[in-house]
């Protein structure tokens, strides 16, 4: 059963979406640097810059999972259009935080997204890989 729910794409683009608005929850926090700098000092923002990497890690890899998960032929180059819907909701995210009192949008934390995206993809691929390696040897077992 627990498989079976794995392998529905309604159920993965369920957890895309909810990891989405897990991101939209963080960044709509009015003051959040100020808040967290009271409590981590100097560490504040590499701690905060590696949440968005960590962020958007996760995004890409389950955005990638969802889509292998769908078997129409219309969707192709599913690596990629995970990785530039990764990308464009980065943007949007930090387009969104203008609205957000005490916070600002910046380029720069697109591009540390975009970084974490790119883990995202190393990940993906080693997973991936681990898998199949895996699968490989319980079936020659």
């Amino acid at each position: 059963m627990l498989q079976t729910l794995l392998n529905n794409p309604l159920f993965r683009c369920s957890l895309v979406i909810l990891w989405m608005m897990v991101i939209f929850a963080f960044s709509h926090q009015a003051n959040s640097g100020r808040m967290t700098e009271a409590v981590l000092g100097t560490m504040n923002v590499p701690i905060r810059k590696l949440g968005h990497l960590g962020e958007y890690m996760v995004l890409y890899v389950l955005t990638h999972w969802a889509l292998n998960s769908i078997k129409y032929s219309i969707i192709k180059y599913r690596p990629v259009l995970a990785f530039i819907f990764s990308i464009l909701y980065a943007a949007s995210d930090e387009w969104h935080q203008n609205f957000v009192p005490g916070r600002s949008a910046s380029a720069r934390d697109v591009l540390i997204d975009s970084a974490g995206v790119c883990i995202g993809v190393f990940v993906y691929l080693l997973a991936e890989r681990y898998l199949s390696d895996a699968n490989d040897k319980e079936k020659n077992a």
